[in-house]
């Protein structure tokens, strides 16, 4: 493969360590939108995201692209970056890395048409960023939860790949650890791994039980219904991309702590988050 001009261009502090990895190898490397970063950018090019993307033939976009289908995801820029026409036209004709890409093709037509990949595509990229994810929900539990995990009784809701690596961590450390399951074959997995599992039904019949609920299901499965049922001092970590899985309304009235947690391995393991990007990115373009 021949050595790309890269554009990284919004994202947290792993697209800022990719970038200085990238520079790192000798590649030219344009940066936007990380003004506010705590992190320091090393051997790149800083420039508004227009310049930054023309001077590129690679592209890498953050995971998701955008959250609200209008500006890009940037959280470390001073100003919002507009998905607009004339930003898509400039990605025109280049080789455009995004996570979750759908999120992007989605908000024109004109952004149907550009040439993306996507990252979070790759079976590789999805069991690393969990295991990432998994971490840094071990992580944000231990900041803000009062009790020990050992001893607690803890619900996991969903079966995916970050349950299949937080489950046994919290269990390692002598969590009591419950996981609620729609389809009996994650069910019957989960009690192979020596763990309880339970339909939703059950999880909402048993919810005063549980110190801590954490959700990994993009959907409404901890609604009123199972906030109400809570003990008051439960608590909750969303794991689950927006709007996530929790009626957060239900749970202030409650005084319920509920914590969504997004982008887990840009904010604890920004490193290896960024590791996981460029393999994967550089592994499709040497594939063509």
């Amino acid at each position: 493969m021949e050595r790309s001009v890269f554009a990284v261009v919004g994202g947290d502090a792993r697209q800022i360590v990719l970038a200085n990895m990238l520079a790192a190898e000798g590649i030219t490397v344009y940066c936007s939108g990380f003004e506010n970063a705590s992190h320091q950018l090393i051997g790149t090019a800083s420039t508004d995201p227009l310049t930054a993307v023309l001077m590129a033939d690679t592209v890498i976009l953050p995971m998701p692209p955008t959250r609200d289908g209008k500006t890009l995801n940037a959280p470390m820029s001073t100003y919002s970056i507009i998905l607009d026409d004339e930003f898509c036209f400039a990605l025109m004709g280049k080789a455009v890395f995004a996570g979750i890409a759908g999120k992007l093709r989605d908000v024109s037509p004109n952004y149907a048409q550009l040439n993306i990949y996507d990252y979070y595509a790759s079976e590789a990229f999805l069991l690393r960023n969990a295991q990432a994810t998994a971490e840094g929900a071990l992580a944000e539990l231990i900041t803000n939860y009062q009790r020990t995990i050992s001893g607690s009784r803890i619900l996991l809701t969903g079966c995916g790949r970050i349950t299949r690596f937080l489950a046994p961590m919290l269990r390692s450390i002598g969590g009591n650890v419950s996981v609620a399951a729609r389809r009996q074959s994650d069910r019957a997995m989960i009690s192979a791994m020596g763990m309880e599992s339970l339909t939703f039904g059950k999880a909402l019949r048993r919810a005063r039980d549980f110190n801590v609920i954490i959700n990994t299901v993009p959907a409404p499965v901890i609604d009123k219904g199972f906030v109400d049922a809570l003990a008051h001092d439960a608590m909750i970590i969303d794991l689950a991309s927006a709007p996530g899985g929790i009626d957060r309304e239900a749970c202030g009235r409650r005084n319920i702590q509920a914590i969504q947690s997004l982008g887990l391995p840009g904010k604890y393991s920004p490193v290896t988050a960024a590791e996981i990007i460029k393999e994967t990115v550089m592994s499709i373009l040497e594939e063509g």
